[in-house]
């Protein structure tokens, strides 16, 4: 009687075992199915992506074909003669292909535009009121004006104030005082002894200059040769004007010359000038030579340089014959020959720099000509009137 309880449970256990186990085994195949469901699920998912990929591309070659069969012409076929056409074989039945239609593609959505920002109008502006035309009045014929008589231009011009008497104020007694009257720069001569001195000494400074142009010919002719053989030919044009207005000058010391005519001679010294710490006293003759000599020396420097520049050569006006020689434009009188020749040195230097630069900046050009500034002139020589 004790086994009998366990025999019943025995019995239960048993009896559920039995009744859980068709439900174990349904539970079981129902995951498993499901496990197999969902991997058969993702493959047929990354098949049709893989399908959907091809049939784009695809669709994509097939409209790239349309497209280029468009625009390609169409040939003809070619006729082939045969002897024996051959017995048709039987051709199977192509099965029609499911036409697959493309996806649609989304199409952009178009990007506003901004609006212009409107600008207000100018407000109109008043039209001018034209005049009417100016009718011109018959002009009066002009009447023939009397040729004026060509009057004698000064070799040299200072203020008058420089060399004439000075207003005197009037006084104020009575009776005013008459002034005495003072000579003048003018006015005032040299005396008879001291004028045949300088005719004397014009004479042989004139002789000796004359001596001089004969004896450089042979120089002259051997700087042409070399102008020649290095083919400066800018350079000799500018050297062969040269010696030809030398050549005047030498002709012109052949005629003979009066001195005692000459106002230079009896003239007395009226300014004053200073050069290497020595100072000379010169009259208005002998003033105008020496800024002449300046302005001559400019020019012939300014066509030298800009006939090297045209050549291409250096930069060198020393190695100028004209700087050299420096007698253009002397005629042996008034003031000695090295005094000439070193403010016509003085004036080339510069006129070489602006003609071989092409620029002006001693200089400026009047009437033709290249001519030294006022106040380089001055710097060069410093001209004052004597008191």
């Amino acid at each position: 009687m004790r086994s009998t309880p366990r025999t019943i449970v025995s019995a239960l256990g048993l009896s559920a075992a039995l009744l859980l186990a068709p439900v174990v085994q349904a539970y079981a195949q129902d995951a498993t199915q499901t496990e197999e469901q969902k991997k058969k699920d993702e493959k047929d998912k990354k098949k049709d992506q893989k399908q959907d990929q091809k049939d784009q591309k695809k669709d994509e070659k097939d409209q790239q074909h349309q497209g280029r069969g468009r625009s390609r012409a169409v040939q003809p076929p070619t006729v082939q003669t045969q002897t024996a056409p051959p017995q048709p074989q039987p051709q199977p039945v192509p099965q029609p292909q499911p036409v697959r239609q493309p996806r649609p593609v989304p199409q952009p959505q178009p990007v506003p535009q901004p609006q212009p920002v409107l600008q207000p109008q100018p407000a109109p502006q008043p039209q001018p009121v034209r005049q009417p035309r100016h009718v011109p009045q018959p002009q009066p014929v002009p009447q023939p004006q009397p040729v004026p008589q060509p009057q004698p231009v000064p070799v040299y011009q200072q203020p008058p104030s420089q060399w004439q008497n000075r207003p005197q104020p009037p006084a104020v007694y009575q009776p005013p005082p008459q002034p005495t009257p003072q000579p003048s720069f003018e006015q005032r001569r040299l005396p008879p002894q001291r004028q045949r001195d300088l005719i004397e000494q014009e004479r042989l400074r004139r002789s000796q200059y004359n001596q001089r142009l004969q004896a450089q010919q042979a120089a002259r002719q051997q700087r042409s040769l070399l102008l020649q053989r290095e083919r400066r030919m800018a350079q000799y044009r500018f050297h062969q004007q040269y010696l030809q207005h030398l050549r005047q000058q030498q002709l012109a010391l052949q005629n003979a010359y009066d001195y005692n005519r000459d106002p230079y001679f009896y003239t007395a010294p009226s300014f004053r000038y200073g050069r290497g710490g020595r100072y000379y006293e010169v009259n208005r003759y002998a003033a105008q030579l020496l800024q002449d000599a300046v302005n001559y020396g400019y020019e012939q420097g300014f066509e030298a340089g800009r006939a090297d520049r045209e050549d291409r050569w250096r930069f060198d006006y020393r190695n100028s014959f004209a700087y050299q020689d420096a007698d253009y434009g002397y005629n042996g009188l008034y003031v000695d020959r090295d005094e000439y020749a070193y403010y016509f040195r003085e004036g080339f230097r510069r006129g070489y720099e602006d003609g071989y630069y092409s620029r002006y900046r001693y200089g400026v050009r009047v009437s033709g000509h290249p001519r030294v500034l006022g106040d380089i002139l001055r710097v060069i020589i410093d001209l004052r009137p004597l008191r």
